[in-house]
């Protein structure tokens, strides 16, 4: 997922390039058994993830769904390393709305059902992942030792 809010730079080049007609817009008509849907999908290519010289490229697309008197349905961005094209950028959107949508099912699942996790935005500054990752391997090594399956005085497995 890519908001204005959090991306402004990539925003500010997104409107220089709509400017310049680098932007492409591919628009579709979906009927859903009780109305008509407008899809309207605009993308743009080698946009500059943040304001730096060592800024990230990414290729970006954008879907708007509005309903036959122009009412945003739905609205959503996302930016991918993956050419986007008038013929895949329907399936990236796709691809980006379900990866979105487990992992907000999961993380409420986490929050909300007892787990008492709360989502995290980072892995520290320096060495958090690692840290994290070594108690988690060290964690399934204990586990074998406590069971009384390893000898931890000889370091040897118990037949």
């Amino acid at each position: 997922m890519c908001k204005p809010e959090s991306h402004p730079t990539l925003y500010e080049w997104v409107e220089d390039f709509q400017r310049l007609g680098w932007v492409s817009v591919l628009e579709k008509q979906r009927w859903t058994g009780k109305q008509r849907l407008t899809e309207r999908y605009r993308f743009a290519h080698q946009v500059p993830l943040r304001d730096s010289d060592d800024a990230l490229l990414v290729n970006w697309c954008e879907v708007e769904i509005t309903d036959e008197l122009g009412g945003i349905i739905y609205r959503n961005a996302f930016v991918t390393d993956h050419p986007i094209t008038a013929d895949t950028v329907v399936e990236i959107v796709r691809v980006g709305r379900t990866r979105w949508k487990i992992e907000n099912e999961n993380n409420n699942t986490l929050k909300n059902n007892g787990y008492n996790f709360a989502h995290n935005f980072g892995h520290g500054k320096k060495h958090l992942s690692s840290l994290l990752a070594s108690l988690n391997i060290l964690a399934f090594w204990c586990i074998p030792c406590c069971s009384g399956l390893i000898d931890v005085t000889n370091c040897s497995v118990k037949n």
